[in-house]
């Protein structure tokens, strides 16, 4: 991949999850200005939805800033994928159950229908699958990423000009 596709895919997997970001924060900020005052958990989405609504803002806003990192691309997928599952969860067990109450003879006909009849959760749906392919690409591909594994930011025995070890040069001192 080169660095031009990179960027595409870093805007791409960005916007995208800034839009399920928003969408998540107005579904769920006004339900925990409800529900947190009273203490109640019959609905647990908005205690889900807008602390990682924020951790989506935050992930998007380091991506943006310059930071490529592998760790970074798939907490961010991760999210979004979460988000999926959990929507799909959601509708396949009655809104919330452990199991599902009713006969689902169809689960993708069923997720599907119910996609059909909320246009906001068919934007965020596909803006969370647009995003974790982008994200995963970037995982994956990234050609601002280390080639190995030492240089993660993890501390090496680095040569230096001199040529000698790092750590060999500091035990000497």
């Amino acid at each position: 991949m080169d660095d031009r596709t990179a960027s595409l895919l870093r805007v791409l997997g960005v916007q995208a999850a800034l839009v399920s970001a928003a969408i998540h924060l107005i579904e769920g900020l006004p339900r925990l200005f409800v529900y947190l005052p009273l203490l109640s958990v019959r609905d647990p989405r908005p205690y889900l939805f807008v602390p990682s609504a924020l951790l989506l803002v935050a992930l998007a806003t380091v991506i943006v800033r310059g930071s490529h990192n592998r760790r970074l691309y798939s907490l961010s997928a991760g999210v979004l994928l979460t988000y999926s599952a959990g929507y799909v969860w959601w509708h396949l067990t009655d809104h919330g159950g452990l199991l599902p109450r009713h006969d689902v003879s169809d689960p993708v006909g069923e997720v599907a229908a119910h996609l059909a009849s909320d246009p906001i959760a068919l934007v965020s749906f596909a803006a969370q699958a647009l995003g974790a392919a982008a994200f995963l690409a970037l995982f994956v591909a990234d050609p601002g990423l280390p080639s190995n594994a030492a240089d993660d930011g993890s501390p090496s025995n680095a040569v230096d000009d001199a040529g000698e070890s790092a750590t060999t040069a500091t035990r000497d001192e």
